[in-house]
């Protein structure tokens, strides 16, 4: 059996704050607590003067190519990362479970899930998908029913703008099976038909460059999955018992709009997300306020990496073309700690639930992902927050700096750091010394009726 002792750390889960030392046997939490009995062949690590933290979850990671950016993808494109890289670069930024995304044409939901899936085994870390619906009739009622029943899916995405978007009747009739179902909608909440009326505009008045991006889609739409906009984010009110919930990307705590139009085109490129990120600072400044409010429940990555030829390829002379995505599956986790624990606006605490429980709670995982608990999977990040460092500079490793990629994140600096990261209770990441295995990843079914939303649905039924 594999053995490990942790020990002088100070446990953060998203409740409480504890001094406690433990113990993991076979991937699973064993012990907690202070003067441990523990067996023999155990390997120790010294956690004194740091913090451990459940492993980060990130619910929006893309990697290959996603046939959502069809209408901006050649044929010859596809982003740098695969599952492997993508799910090595999660592990080294101390997240351990990443959530992907299965796209798939009309009639083709159940085996293009299976083609992702086969994808997936190569994945270091956990992993698991969202489904997108693209389409709707009885084939895929029963295509999603499958999936629910027989593979662990309970989220689904769709969308209401681009290739994939669904009518108001459409939209009413999924949202009423995802509710039978049990599961949960992800909203991509963009009006489509207004951003290709603003996009041809401006396209044919020779207006080409990025920050042209902002204008196509002006700032009265809001994203209920990646939002920007901060007067709506207001209207995100759970007070009322409503069980909706908001997602900020890490690159919206760190950049805003202007970037766009202050910066090279290929920082510029880099930066661009649907929908973009707002032209103001107090949008950044808003999205960070906000986090300990609970209006934001959880920050992804929206990781999705091109590198700058081919974003220049398909972009350059045309900013709807730029293929929309940054890095960030390696930087979010210290791009929270930078944005948010200090500059003193949230606590360690609101930021595990910002990077971790949350997004456990809504997969349906916790408290087997998103806590430190005896009988919890051994996810473990051992946080240190005594120096400084940059995160373009930590991330060497990686396939955006090895190839020809703009960091996102370029001149962003965290005072927290992951140190050790511990996945299935293996230590694969020490200050430094990189021990990922290819395949070690498990793909996770999540069960339905998740208590953070349905617990509100059935109490409002009740009334």
């Amino acid at each position: 059996s594999e053995r490990l002792y942790i020990k002088g750390g100070k446990i953060v889960n998203a409740d409480l704050t504890t001094r406690a030392d433990i113990f993991i046997e076979n991937g699973v939490i064993r012990q907690l607590g202070i003067d441990l009995t523990i067996p023999g062949g155990v390997t120790t690590i010294d956690a004194h003067g740091a913090l451990i933290i459940p492993g980060g979850i990130d619910l929006a990671v893309e990697f290959g190519n996603s046939p959502v950016l069809d209408e901006v993808i050649a044929a010859d494109v596809t982003s740098v990362d695969d599952c492997y890289s993508a799910s090595r670069a999660a592990l080294l930024g101390g997240t351990t479970t990443i959530v992907s995304f299965s796209t798939g044409e009309k009639g083709k939901l159940a085996s293009s899930f299976l083609k992702k899936s086969e994808s997936c085994e190569s994945s270091c870390c956990d992993v698991s998908l969202h489904v997108d619906v693209t389409s709707w009739d009885d084939d895929v009622k029963e295509a999603m029913t499958k999936l629910s029943s027989k593979h662990g899916v309970n989220t689904f995405r769709v969308f209401m703008s681009g290739k994939w978007q669904l009518s108001d009747g459409e939209l009413y009739d999924v949202f009423k099976h995802i509710r039978d179902l049990g599961c949960i909608a992800l909203v991509h909440a963009e009006n489509g038909s207004i951003i290709r009326k603003q996009t041809e505009k401006f396209i044919s008045e020779g207006h080409v460059l990025p920050e042209y991006l902002l204008t196509s889609r002006n700032e009265q739409k809001v994203h209920l999955t990646q939002l920007k906009i901060s007067r709506l984010i207001l209207a995100l009110d759970q007070s009322s018992g409503k069980p909706v919930y908001g997602q900020a990307l890490a690159i919206s705590l760190i950049q805003d709009g202007s970037i766009f139009s202050s910066s090279s085109w290929n920082k510029a490129a880099s930066c661009v997300t649907w929908p973009p990120l707002r032209d103001s600072l107090t949008n950044i400044n808003f999205c960070i306020n906000v986090l300990p409010s609970g209006a934001l429940q959880f920050v992804s990555s929206g990781h999705c990496v091109y590198t700058d030829h081919d974003k220049s390829k398909l972009g350059k002379k045309n900013f709807s073309k730029i293929p929309p995505g940054t890095n960030g599956v390696f930087e979010r986790m210290m791009a929270v700690w930078s944005a948010g624990v200090e500059k003193g606006i949230i606590d360690e605490n609101e930021f595990v639930s910002l990077t971790s429980s949350n997004a456990a709670r809504l997969l349906n995982l916790y408290p087997q992902k998103g806590h430190i608990a005896i009988g919890s999977d051994a996810d473990l990040v051992i946080w240190r927050v005594n120096e400084a460092r940059s995160l373009a500079d930590a991330s060497s490793e990686l396939t955006v700096a090895k190839l020809d990629c703009t960091n996102s994140f370029e001149g962003v600096e965290s005072k927290g750091y992951p140190a050790v990261v511990v996945a299935h209770g293996k230590v694969v990441y020490d200050e430094g010394k990189i021990n990922v295995i290819q395949s070690m990843g498990n793909q996770l079914d999540r069960p339905t009726n998740t208590p953070m939303v349905y617990n509100k649905l059935a109490a409002k039924d009740e009334l």
